[in-house]
């Protein structure tokens, strides 16, 4: 776990894939119980898929709370992902209902490889699952889904989608933040080959 940001108020978590945002009743290992045993107050206002890295944004004063809160209710905190699917994607907008909820994710084609397309995903809706479920629907399944890619799931050995950027207004000084990750050593190689 990395801090990409940090003030009284506000931490944002570089979250390794395979590491939980959140533990299961009974604990479990996540970044929420990990900031739980070094800090007064922590609360978590999204989730990424365990299996998913990058970006996570949590608050450390409940002062936060309320704007965090209305932030993620009206959509006012853009998040940006990088991604490599199957077949040749094409930039266009996913808006195919997720758990028969409306969900869209603005896509744009960075690449292709052989038989990839890295891809950068801009969520608008924070639908459980979203992207990996409307990636599937679209028939491009993310590489290493094993969950929605069926044989695809097996091409990678993780996941191959990571949280890139977060930019919102602090809700507490009201201050733009934007803060970016890196693609992680485990996704590079795969990048690479998908945008060659």
């Amino acid at each position: 776990m990395i801090e990409r940001y940090r003030d009284r108020w506000l931490v944002v978590i570089d979250k390794p894939a395979g590491l939980p945002s959140q533990g299961a009743r009974g604990g479990s290992d996540s970044v929420h119980d990990r900031l739980q045993a070094t800090e007064p107050y922590v609360a978590l206002h999204h989730r990424l898929d365990a299996a998913a890295s990058g970006l996570l944004l949590l608050s450390l004063a409940k002062e936060a709370n309320a704007g965090l809160a209305e932030a993620f209710r009206g959509h006012h905190i853009q998040r940006s992902y990088a991604a490599v699917c199957d077949g040749w994607a094409e930039t266009t907008t996913w808006s195919t209902p997720v758990d028969g909820k409306a969900a869209r994710t603005v896509v744009r084609a960075i690449g292709h490889g052989e038989g990839t397309t890295a891809l950068e995903l801009h969520l608008h809706t924070g639908r459980k699952h979203q992207l990996r479920v409307q990636a599937a629907m679209a028939g491009h399944p993310l590489w290493g889904d094993r969950r929605y890619g069926g044989e695809i799931g097996g091409r990678w050995p993780r996941l191959a989608l990571h949280a890139t950027r977060l930019e919102l207004e602090h809700p507490v000084t009201g201050e733009r933040l934007s803060i970016a990750s890196p693609l992680p050593d485990d996704l590079r190689t795969l990048w690479d080959q998908s945008i060659a």
